[in-house]
């Protein structure tokens, strides 16, 4: 188990849902705390996290957006799934499926105060966001804008 401040993204096996806000000046994404092969890293990430037992992927992702940045969503529509594998000394260890779905702000101002594995959030320009997407569970996405949104599955494996 990781230290605080800093969070191990994958459990053995994880379910995530994951928020694109896309606004006049860009698209929200949060600087995450993360261990990542073992060691501290603090990476840019959209919003969202975690299902947690008996909760929808659209429940997980509104109490992820109160959670992390105060705001209420509205979730819109699904735009991709990505799902991998975590290989650990040749042996897998674990595989994750990721959901991400456009959505938009009902209500709300964005405050990261109360969220203590967040340093800091942008708006950041589609055109300028590839280069600070550097986590390996960062792929399907990246695969996704470079398809212009027509990808639907994104399939990865994350080596250690």
């Amino acid at each position: 188990m990781a230290s605080p401040p800093f969070k191990d993204f994958l459990r053995p096996d994880y379910l995530g849902a994951f928020g694109l806000l896309e606004e006049p000046r860009g698209i929200l994404l949060v600087l995450n705390r993360r261990v990542i092969g073992g060691r501290p890293e603090v990476v840019w990430d959209l919003p969202g996290g975690g299902v947690e037992p008996k909760e929808t992927l659209e429940e997980a992702l509104k109490r992820e957006m109160r959670e992390e940045t105060t705001l209420d969503v509205r979730v819109r529509e699904m735009l991709f799934v990505a799902e991998g594998e975590r290989i650990r000394g040749g042996v897998r260890t674990g595989v994750w499926r990721s959901f991400f779905f456009r959505i938009e702000r009902e209500r709300g101002e964005i405050d990261i105060s109360n969220e203590k594995d967040l340093v800091d959030y942008r708006f950041v320009p589609r055109g300028e966001i590839v280069p600070l997407l550097t986590a390996p569970y960062h792929r399907g996405f990246v695969l996704w804008l470079a398809s212009g949104g027509e990808l639907r599955h994104a399939f990865d494996r994350w080596i250690d």
